[in-house]
């Protein structure tokens, strides 16, 4: 689990969490619940040989009553069929679901409908499989994230903060890996030159995942910063794990820039 999301996510753990223990208090405990259910019968049904002692009895009906316990000794009859008899008129299991599925569109509209929105997210969770990567599953990305982004004449994707931007790309002679490049609107001065790199090597050594440097000096002499980020890619990436990577890169992007600024200002 991402550190950044650990406490929201851990929040809604315990909510979730005390709504079950309180759902189970109210169901009462396993004996309760058993003896509301009531008693069932025998796996193996007697037949009812009362029936004998009736001079009345039909030999034709007892005959039957007979073919039946048989049939269920034979596991031959489905549990609707012992519930009914084997001369009742069975439904079929699409008329079934038909009939349920009008009882539950009664209670709640949209109950069929967001059982099938679950149905396709799971099958689409499933079909998860690593693709190559390329600009329009970064874009999907993004937008799945709801990082805003723009787009440049070069089909450079570059998203917009306050104080920095980062750079989203596949870069390499194949295009295969994925690489975040943060750049901070802040630069250093080329008299704290020293200062700005001594900052770059303190962070590299204290800190995971993202890389930070000093790039070539601008028109002005100062020292544009950076932070990067680079994975290779080449068997393929999950729509999962780019979305991963994209979040914790960006996230991580915006907290380099906040500690930059309290080391170099």
């Amino acid at each position: 689990m991402a550190w950044w999301r650990s406490r929201k996510r851990d929040a809604q753990q315990e909510s979730i969490a005390e709504a079950v223990a309180e759902a189970d208090s109210e169901l009462g405990g396993a004996a309760e619940r058993a003896q509301a259910r009531g008693s069932q019968p025998s796996a193996v049904p007697t037949p009812r040989a009362e029936r004998h002692e009736d001079p009345e009895l039909d030999t034709e009906e007892f005959e039957v009553d007979l073919e039946f316990a048989s049939r269920e000794l034979r596991h031959e009859l489905t549990a609707e069929q012992l519930l009914l008899g084997p001369e009742r008129e069975q439904i079929s299991e699409v008329d079934r679901w038909h009939l349920i599925k009008r009882d539950l569109e009664e209670i709640d509209p949209d109950f069929v409908t967001d059982l099938e929105q679950i149905a396709a997210d799971a099958v689409a969770q499933e079909a998860d499989e690593a693709a190559p990567l390329d600009s329009e599953r970064i874009i999907a990305a993004l937008k799945s994230l709801d990082i805003r982004y723009l787009v440049d004449e070069n089909g450079g994707i570059v998203a917009l903060w306050e104080r920095h931007i980062v750079q989203v790309r596949a870069e390499g002679p194949d295009a295969d890996i994925l690489v975040l490049r943060a750049r901070a609107y802040q630069t250093v001065p080329r008299e704290w030159a020293e200062r700005g790199y001594a900052a770059m090597n303190e962070w590299n050594r204290t800190r995971r995942f993202l890389k930070a440097y000093l790039g070539e000096p601008t028109e002005s002499g100062a020292l544009p910063v950076f932070g990067e980020i680079q994975v290779p890619v080449r068997p393929g990436i999950t729509t999962a794990l780019l979305e991963e990577l994209i979040d914790c890169g960006t996230a991580i992007s915006g907290t380099f820039v906040e500690w930059l600024e309290g080391e170099l200002l």
